[in-house]
């Protein structure tokens, strides 16, 4: 698990770190990136967008330029576009194609853009991921305290590959999964009005559903039809997912058992063996009929994550799942 131990000083005046990741190029990621900072920024945050992606940087394009990035002593003040602050690799090299890095590189300009980067004081600083499950993703996330991420997909199965294994990483790497957006998720004609599915349905509730996260929104491919609103009722979803404490009290009852007092007055008590019968992990979803589970089996260490979960550690069986509290409070039922 990373432990997002890197020099935090510089970021310490950011209320929230919001990570934007899909695991593949083309979804749609760097638009919703744009979008979500755009609509926190008319409620009157205070926000700031890194764009991760040092080989294909895309958010420079999405605003117009006001202000470049500049230097203050040892620091670089962040370029501005309507009151949000903007850091992407593209406002320095010229052109609009590709970069060629090698990924050390690459690695060294992440570490600058959150170390050396004078963000100031926000509400919410959104970080716009590159594809993949890299050196410069999981640098990301041991480098700076993430609050949660966001999971992009489109309904279509390569896609839903792809974003799997981006939430995946983003638990082993400790960072909590707080919903997904589908976009692409249907076509309206101007004419009839008809919803039309061209990539297909249902691929981001199910993997909502299989990582124990609500789907946020499901976004129009026309991006003139019901977007706004869409995106306000996301934005507002992800804020109360980073505000809302879920639990109250966690605490060990014994080898065997823990009990968790919820927000809403609610006590749930667990067992070990039967909170592992239900183990997220890659490996124990994808073979769940052939899970193996002592009853006698031991609870050694609980670890919250964050808003998301618990870590457990037991004395045998797996101890790889991060275990979601919607997950938890499902298991209680």
């Amino acid at each position: 698990m990373g432990t997002n131990d890197g020099n935090r000083e510089n970021l310490k005046n950011v209320r929230f770190i919001l990570g934007i990741v899909a695991g593949k190029g083309g979804v749609g990621k760097s638009t919703v990136a744009a979008e979500l900072a755009r609509t926190y920024r008319k409620q009157g945050l205070e926000v700031g967008i890194l764009d991760g992606d040092i080989y294909g940087p895309s958010i420079r394009e999405s605003f117009p330029e006001e202000s470049l990035p500049t230097t203050r002593d040892s620091m670089v003040v962040p370029a501005r576009s309507g009151g949000i602050a903007l850091m992407s690799v593209a406002y320095f090299h010229k052109g609009k194609g590709a970069s060629v890095i090698r990924a050390p590189i690459a690695n060294q300009i992440i570490l600058q853009f959150l170390h050396e980067i004078e963000w100031g004081t926000l509400d919410l600083l959104i970080v716009d991921f590159p594809p993949g499950t890299g050196d410069v993703q999981i640098t990301l996330m041991q480098q700076a305290p993430f609050s949660g991420v966001v999971i992009i997909t489109t309904p279509h199965e390569l896609s839903l590959l792809d974003a799997r294994k981006s939430a995946q990483m983003s638990l082993q790497m400790g960072v909590p999964l707080l919903g997904v957006i589908e976009n692409m998720s249907y076509f309206i004609d101007p004419n009839s009005g008809e919803h039309h599915a061209l990539f297909g349905e249902g691929g981001g509730q199910k993997l909502a559903d299989e990582f124990h996260i609500p789907l946020l929104s499901q976004v129009p491919i026309d991006p003139a039809l019901q977007q706004k609103a869409l995106f306000e009722e996301a934005a507002e979803k992800i804020l109360n997912e980073l505000k809302n404490e879920k639990i109250d009290e966690i605490k060990r009852e014994d080898l065997y058992h823990f009990s968790i007092h919820w927000l809403d007055g609610k006590r749930s008590l667990f067992r070990a063996s039967d909170v592992q019968r239900h183990c997220p992990c890659v490996k124990c979803s994808a073979d769940r009929k052939n899970l193996m589970v002592d009853f006698e089996t031991e609870i050694k260490q609980i670890t919250r994550v964050g808003r998301f979960g618990l870590q457990l550690v037991f004395n045998k069986g797996c101890s790889q799942g991060i275990y979601p509290f919607s997950l938890l409070r499902g298991i209680d039922r």
